[in-house]
């Protein structure tokens, strides 16, 4: 009776959301998503990982995150995006600065980042929620790697691991016709 109650009098208690804080940025699903992610990474490792996601700011980014985080005990990452500013940042914890590899996550080349690729590209159906979904993924996979941990809810990075393999295979393939050119030059010549 209480909950019902609840529900209807301050639906934002019964549905709060422990990892991610956004102003209606995210679709549903992508919360959703990003919430089983971060609600399993900390059930397995005690590691704490943050999305939130504004569509502006009065204050810097940074100071934004470290008046958030003053409050936090523990492990934890916060994956900050200030949409109208076009800022994205990531503070961590101390001691989870070295389990992930921030600078390749906010990378923007698009085959090292995982976050302003995506947020940079002219098509308009790429929204901020995938490019964030993309990056919290690669975040908590990181992590979870560092810590040991296998994730059921984890992405995956098949993505990376097929584009890797197509651009071996035309390296390769490129590589294979300069040997080949070379050789029928030198055999020619001799």
């Amino acid at each position: 009776m209480l909950l019902c109650f609840l529900t209807l009098v301050c639906p934002q208690i019964v549905f709060a959301k422990d990892f991610v804080v956004h102003d209606s940025i995210l679709e549903e699903r992508t919360a959703q998503k990003i919430e089983e992610m971060g609600s399993e990474l900390f059930a397995k490792s005690g590691v704490q990982v943050f999305l939130i996601a504004k569509q502006n700011s009065d204050e810097e980014i940074v100071a934004f995150e470290k008046n958030f985080a003053k409050d936090l005990n523990g492990s934890y990452v916060l994956l900050t995006l200030f949409l109208e500013q076009k800022k994205v940042d990531i503070y961590a914890s101390s001691d989870m600065e070295k389990a992930f590899d921030k600078e390749a996550v906010l990378s923007p080349l698009p085959w090292k980042g995982t976050i302003i690729p995506l947020l940079t590209t002219k098509k308009n159906d790429v929204s901020a929620g995938a490019a964030l979904l993309n990056g919290y993924a690669d975040i908590v996979e990181q992590i979870a790697a560092f810590k040991k941990v296998d994730l059921q809810s984890a992405i995956g990075s098949s993505n990376k691991t097929t584009i890797n393999l197509v651009r071996l295979g035309v390296y390769g393939f490129v590589g294979f016709l300069v040997v080949l050119m070379l050789y029928r030059r030198m055999k020619n010549r001799g």
